[in-house]
Parts: C-alpha cells; structure tokens; sequence
C-alpha cells in the first residue's frame, strides 16, 4: 500500500510558508507598554518565539514550562521573545484584557503584540501557540505548533541542540526502566516513522510499544488509529473491546471510538459521538476534528472548513482528517471538479498542495467518475 503522507509537527508543513534552515522575516513591534522592540534582539545567540493567544488553553501550558526555560538555560544563550496573535485589531479593551493575563504570569523576556498579524502572515504561523526554535545563525532549527504533550520533551530537546547543551537524565527519565522505557523508545520511533511518511512501520512500532507496556494506553490509541487511515477497523474494534469505563473520559479514545463508528459510515451517530466530545472537552480539539470529518462527509464544505479549523488550532495534525481530505481531492480529480473551499483545506494540510497535482494527473485520464467519498 502507498505510504500516506502525514505532516507533523516538526516536518513540512509546520508553518506555511518558511521550513527548517530558513532564515524568517524581522520585524518590529510594540509590547504592552507602546515600546519598540525589533528582531534583532534575539540576534547572537539561540533564540525560541513563541506565538501565542490569550484564549489558547496550551499558551497557558506552554508560558509556565518557557519561564522553566528561561531560568534553566540563561547562562546558556538561550533568547526568548513571546508574540501575541489574539486579533489583527486590538482595541483598548483587548490590550486590557492582554496585560491582564500577563501580570500575575511575570514572564522574563519580552511580549509583543502583532496587530495586523503581519509577522503571524510572513511566518505562515497556523495554530496557537506555536514555538519557533532558531539557531544560532538566526535560521530556523524546530517548530513545534499547538504545544502538544507527546513532543513537549522534543522541544526541549531542540532547545538544548542549538545551545550545545547536554541534559542530564531527569528524575522521570531515571523512574522509566525496563518495559516502560522499552514502550517509550518505540513510540518515539513510530513517531519518526510517521514523519518520514510510514505509516505501516510506525504502526508495528507502536504495537510493539503497546505490547511492552499494556498498562498504557497510548501506544495502543495510536495503532488504532493509524489501522483506520490504512482502511482497517480491526485494532480499533479490538481496543473498543477491551476498555474499561474509566478510560472513556480520554479524549483522544473517544474521538477513537467515533471514528470507528465513522468508518462504518454512520454519520449520525458519529455526529453524536463528536458532538457529546466537543461539548465535553472543546479545548482539546478531538471533537471538532470529528465534526469537520462529519461535515465533509455530508458534502458541508464551509462547515468543514471551519470546524477543522478550529481545531487545527488545538490539535495540529490529525491523521484521519488529512487522510479524508486527501481521498476528497483524488475522488475530485476523477470527476474533474474543483474542490470546495481547496484553499483553506491546503492551509490546514499544507502537505496536500504538493499531491494535488500528482492526483489530478494519474487520476483524471483513467476510468469514469464515482459519486461520494467513503471514509
């Protein structure tokens, strides 16, 4: 089977429109109190920017670990600078509201505030926050967006790369031994796996992780998964199976379980599944994930769109999603169809800009239309 292409985190497509080993735009702008402040402050030495917005949950997350940060790696270079990206407009209310949330957090490097959110438009910044990590040179070195958990130590790590420094094992490093270090390890391989655009490796590696720790879950959500975007329900059905009541109150195994009633193209009660998760957790991003899917299923484009949207800003990438709107473009380019609202799903997967082409070539010619997109 041919190897999906999944974007993720630090890979393509983490910012629109510069990658790693380019140099981003300067700029200037204004913090809290009206003064200037310019790029060139981070300039000789390593440095992380950090988009952010006051109704993000994870900026909240990502603010208390960068304070960590600071102190632990001062002596070391490290140059930090926080950019807000609440709104292209900012009234006297929202930079009240702004300084408001910053007080009590006494954050030791600088805030800006980007109205008009030109730097948000030159970076091609797409959720919030998003933590830029720029070396030395002042190119870019990592991005993470969306502060997910699971990569939160990878970004500590690319902090340390570009200052030189080597960590020492952390209390929970040292706690880890035997399966619990074996399940760790081969879930950062089915990571990697999964940025290289293989799917089927990170698969086994995941399952090998699940099977040296089955007191966690997590390996085993992700061999679900990654099972339904190949066209498979067995895992998931089997997981489905085994867990226990207390487990459903994660979000990422109900969106699991909704996607499984999805596959078996039960939009109704999907919709329901996903609806009872966004209700439930709307910071988390799952729900609103399921929705779009819901919505494109139906052919409710603008829908769609905005629901993806909405949760790519909580939850950047999504298999699934990215699976399903790549069948809509290749079933589009059978039918020779311009694609609904195509923009704004390639700025969501940007990834799906480079196979567009590629689809509408190998398909288009071939045999006769169909009607509909399967999940």
């Amino acid at each position: 089977m041919t190897a999906l292409i999944l974007a993720l985190p630090h890979g393509a497509g983490a910012l629109m429109t510069l990658r790693p080993g380019d140099a981003p735009p300067s700029f200037t702008l204004a913090d809290i109190s009206g003064r200037r402040v310019g790029s060139d402050i981070l300039a000789g030495g390593p440095s992380a920017v950090l988009f952010w917005s006051t109704w993000s949950p994870r900026s909240a997350e990502m603010f208390d670990d960068f304070k960590r940060h600071a102190a632990a790696y001062a002596g070391n270079g490290l140059k930090i600078v926080a950019i807000n990206i609440d709104g292209e407009t900012l009234g006297a209310a929202q930079k009240a509201a702004i300084r408001e949330y910053l007080e009590p957090r006494a954050l030791p490097f600088p805030v800006l505030l980007d109205e008009g959110l030109k730097t948000f438009a030159a970076w091609g910044v797409m959720a919030h926050p998003t933590e830029v990590v720029l070396d030395a040179a002042g190119r870019i070195a990592y991005v993470l967006p969306g502060y997910p958990e699971t990569l939160r130590e990878e970004l500590e790590e690319a902090i340390r790369k570009v200052l030189g420094v080597v960590a020492p094992p952390t209390a929970a490093a040292k706690a880890l031994s035997g399966p619990q270090e074996e399940a760790r390890v081969l879930s950062n391989l089915g990571r990697q796996f999964l940025a290289k655009g293989d799917p089927e490796r990170a698969a086994e590696a995941f399952r090998r992780a699940a099977a040296a720790d089955p007191t966690s879950l997590d390996a085993a959500i992700m061999v679900a998964r990654i099972s339904l975007v190949l066209g498979s329900p067995d895992e998931a059905e089997r997981l489905a199976r085994q867990v226990s009541p207390e487990t459903i109150n994660r979000g990422d195994l109900r969106y699991l379980l909704g996607n499984l009633i999805f596959f078996k193209k039960d939009f109704g009660a999907a919709e329901r599944t996903f609806r009872a998760l966004q209700d439930r957790l709307p910071a988390e991003g799952w729900g609103a994930w399921g929705l779009g899917m819901v919505a494109l299923a139906r052919g409710e484009y603008r829908l769609a769109l905005a629901s993806m949207e909405q949760a790519s800003s909580l939850q950047p990438e999504n298999l699934e999603a990215e699976a399903f709107v790549r069948r809509l473009f290749r079933d589009r380019c059978l039918r020779q169809d311009p694609l609904p609202e195509e923009a704004g799903f390639v700025k969501i997967f940007p990834a799906l800009a480079q196979i567009k082409d590629r689809y509408c070539q190998v398909f288009a010619p071939r045999r006769p239309a169909t009607q509909g997109v399967d999940p």
